[in-house]
């Protein structure tokens, strides 16, 4: 029920969203894409909130929240994209936007990487039998970092 709540709170386009859409000239659209995935950011916050473990609830709960953030930035990137010409000055307007999207759907993949870990260290050891591991019982071992740690 309180799902249902905050899924139609959300799908109503916010002021700030309201005030960006005139700028590119457009209404607000509430497209079936965007309803769709908001729907799982929705279903994915009622999920983690179920959890036992105060900190994982929370943890999911923080990022189904940057994920509608994700959206919403996402969506209205995309409307000024198309609201006139590429030009460089347009560009350079919307770059701080696509720059804390990618900010954002960096801090969302960190929060899902903790939140796997913690499930990980939650089932049984695996069998010390090297025939037996899969492809992704090894990867924790082979020493993966996120891209931007990676040093060119």
């Amino acid at each position: 029920m309180e799902t249902q709540n905050l899924q139609t709170e959300a799908l109503a386009p916010s002021p700030h969203a309201t005030q960006v859409a005139e700028q590119v000239n457009e209404e607000p659209i509430v497209s079936e894409a965007h309803e769709a995935r908001l729907t799982r950011v929705l279903d994915y916050q009622a999920s983690a909130l179920t959890k036992e473990d105060h900190l994982e609830a929370n943890l999911g709960s923080i990022n189904s929240g940057l994920m509608r953030i994700g959206l919403w930035l996402d969506e209205t990137i995309g409307r000024a994209m198309a609201g006139g010409p590429p030009t460089v000055e347009r560009m350079h307007r919307i770059l701080p936007a696509i720059e804390t999207h990618l900010r954002g759907t960096r801090q969302v993949d960190r929060f899902a990487q903790i939140e796997l870990r913690a499930a990980a260290a939650r089932k049984p050891k695996a069998t010390d039998d090297p025939a037996k591991l899969t492809s992704t019982d090894a990867a924790p071992g082979l020493g993966i970092t996120q891209s931007e740690d990676l040093e060119l």
